[in-house]
């Protein structure tokens, strides 16, 4: 279970005062089926062994979850996946797939704790 700090409510009420009650639900939805994609991406790539300096296509899977994460509020998971951008950046990053484990267990936790808040993603 994520801790309370991990998630930004102030985001995500800010998000649904922009775009409104009725359409989070389905903006959750596309954020959890590109999270996933985007990790698909990413381990594949890291296992390849592709390019992944600022520019490369890892980077850019990594920068793309960062931004969508933090957008929503996901915190712990854009402060997570803007580590990963700098080791990526500086050529650090090593193909891990505890690494992949930890992003896919982030999404879940930030997932449970929006729906324990009473926000139902179809």
């Amino acid at each position: 279970m994520a801790p309370q700090t991990q998630i930004d409510w102030s985001s995500l009420d800010q998000l649904t005062e922009e775009i409104g009650a009725s359409v989070l639900p389905r903006l959750l939805k596309t954020f959890y089926g590109e999270a996933e994609k985007r990790l698909g991406a990413f381990s594949l790539l890291s296992q390849s062994g592709a390019p992944g300096g600022e520019g490369g296509q890892l980077h850019r899977e990594i920068h793309s979850l960062k931004s969508a994460a933090a957008s929503f509020g996901a915190r712990a998971l854009a402060t997570r996946a803007a580590a990963l951008e700098v080791e990526i950046e500086i050529g650090s990053y090593r193909h891990d797939p505890g690494v992949i484990a930890e992003l896919a267990g982030l999404v879940a936790e930030f997932r449970e704790a929006v729906a324990r808040r009473g926000i139902v993603v179809g």
